[in-house]
């Protein structure tokens, strides 16, 4: 969705743009510009299946790190699975489904409008002398379309409708118009009939409802509306007089009763009819049809444009896979090198995030699984301190051994009793994770869960047969005394009373 919003938006600003751009040239080859900018946008969804994909890489946020900054890393609140996935799905439907109904809506306007035009013409009256007159009109003119003409009650300006042998409908007052007055309404619509513009009429607005959130697409459909028209007004002042075709205009666009809701292009409406005008009364601008060499080249553009742009598959690549680019993938790279570091970041912020993907593309191109990485330790243990449940399976899935220290940073269970992650906690245990292993620096899961406070974690372990008189020598420093660490001796150094009654009960001593 987010690739489609993109193309679609990069295609309707390069049409805008060349529009704006030629305000100079005739309004046929704007409207045709236009035209094919919504055959694309309707292909856009298509393009993929049609046609090779050429994936391209694009940035994705990386979500913040947090990283500890002592032996004993702060407390980090691990949202759970379940309302991480369900809150974005439950979002996404309800974003897909207001999107649909109103989609849905517009095209059902559409639909309406098209019953509209068809109940007006079938209860108006076919007037002959019409049919007459546009048929020498069209011949005159080199248009080898037959026409039907109706005079109708509904409508208060020209318009036409309908594929194959279209329809114009006129005011049930036509008849009393003078000759001038209708032959330049004839000519006017039996441009839109050589131009096939209802049809285009009608792709333009279904574009408009698909991409209907997207403001570009209603900028786009009004000026295509106003560029059918200019276009069809070019033709008319080629024959007529400019200031009484604008005269016409005018009068015509007073006499409306209320806008009418349909997919035709009325002769004349309020909207943009002051910019009709000035162009009408120009001497200056260029006027006339689209010839065949522009509308060839027109159509060859827009086929370029979706052969080469439509076909283009964006893959979200975060920040770690743009730096898995730049080190080698497979394991034993040199230990203190640039490329050490670089390469330690990418299974670390892989890890992190929980990004599957990568690391089982590193893990596929050879990356040892247990590998411990200088601060951070393996990627068993960072998926562990971030909560990352899933990426722990997977890990553990591949053969991720469990219980693998990392001095500083401890174990996997470690890391996870000391920042609370119970899920996780009890995951490595049931993988058969050793509950009373010693890290050097870091003591025991159980001793790290009663120093932060995590009652749960603590009575997980102490459930699952943790040692709780297991001591632990810690040297000393400039700072503090070498001395004892125990489970008890944490949780009275900490004041947790829960986690000390806790220990106490299940026979821990000082």
């Amino acid at each position: 969705m987010t690739e489609l919003l993109l193309k679609a938006t990069i295609a309707m600003t390069v049409a805008l743009i060349v529009v704006a751009f030629a305000k100079r040239a005739r309004a046929s080859m704007r409207h045709a510009v236009l035209s094919a900018m919504f055959i694309l946008l309707l292909l856009l969804p298509f393009s993929s299946v049609l046609m090779p994909k050429v994936e391209v890489p694009v940035p994705e946020a990386v979500r913040p790190a947090v990283i500890a900054a002592s032996p004993a890393p702060p407390v980090i609140a691990v949202p759970s699975t379940s309302v991480e996935r369900e809150n974005p799905v439950d979002v996404l439907r309800i974003v897909m489904f207001g999107y649909a109904t109103v989609a849905g809506l517009l095209l059902l306007s559409l639909a309406t409008g098209i019953w509209r035009l068809r109940r007006w013409s079938d209860r108006g009256t076919v007037w002959i002398d019409g049919i007459i007159m546009a048929g020498r009109i069209a011949n005159a003119s080199g248009i080898r379309r037959a026409v039907f003409v109706v005079l109708s009650d509904d409508v208060d300006v020209p318009m036409t409708f309908g594929f194959g042998r279209q329809t114009i409908i006129l005011p049930s007052t036509a008849p009393d118009w003078n000759a001038d007055e209708l032959q330049r309404a004839i000519r006017h619509e039996l441009e839109h009939v050589r131009r096939d513009d209802w049809a285009m009429q009608l792709i333009a607005r279904t574009a408009a409802a698909v991409y209907w959130p997207h403001p570009l697409a209603w900028m786009a459909l009004r000026r295509f509306c106003v560029e059918a028209e200019r276009a069809c007004d070019d033709s008319v002042v080629g024959l007529f007089e400019p200031s009484s075709y604008a005269s016409q205009l005018l009068t015509l666009a007073q006499s409306l009763r209320a806008r009418t809701n349909v997919p035709a292009l009325s002769m004349a409406s309020p909207t943009r009819l002051g910019e009709r005008v000035r162009a009408i009364l120009d001497t200056t601008q260029v006027r006339g049809p689209q010839g065949r060499i522009g509308a060839s080249i027109t159509v060859a553009v827009m086929m370029a444009v979706l052969l080469s742009f439509g076909s283009v598959k964006l893959v979200a690549q975060n920040a770690v896979a743009t730096i898995a680019q730049r080190v080698a993938i497979a394991d034993g790279v040199p230990s203190g090198s640039e490329d050490e570091d670089a390469y330690s970041e990418v299974v670390v912020k892989a890890a992190e995030q929980g990004n599957v993907r990568l690391l089982g593309k590193l893990l596929d191109d050879g990356l040892d699984i247990n590998r411990s990485y200088d601060g951070d330790g393996t990627a068993l243990l960072v998926a562990a301190r971030y909560g990352q449940i899933d990426t722990v399976k997977f890990l553990i899935g591949r053969g991720a051994d469990l219980n693998v220290p990392s001095p500083g940073d401890g174990n996997p269970l470690i890391a996870a009793s000391q920042v609370g992650n119970l899920d996780v906690a009890r995951l490595l245990l049931d993988s058969r994770a050793r509950v009373d292993d010693i890290v050097p620096g870091d003591e025991t899961a159980l001793i790290n869960a009663a120093e932060a406070g995590h009652a749960e974690v603590a009575r997980l372990l102490i459930s699952r047969g943790a040692n709780v008189n297991l001591r632990v020598w810690v040297d000393g420093n400039y700072d503090r005394p070498a001395h004892w660490r125990s489970p008890l001796e944490r949780a009275r150094r900490n004041g947790d009373p829960e986690i000390i009654r806790m220990l106490e009960a299940a026979g821990a001593k000082n």
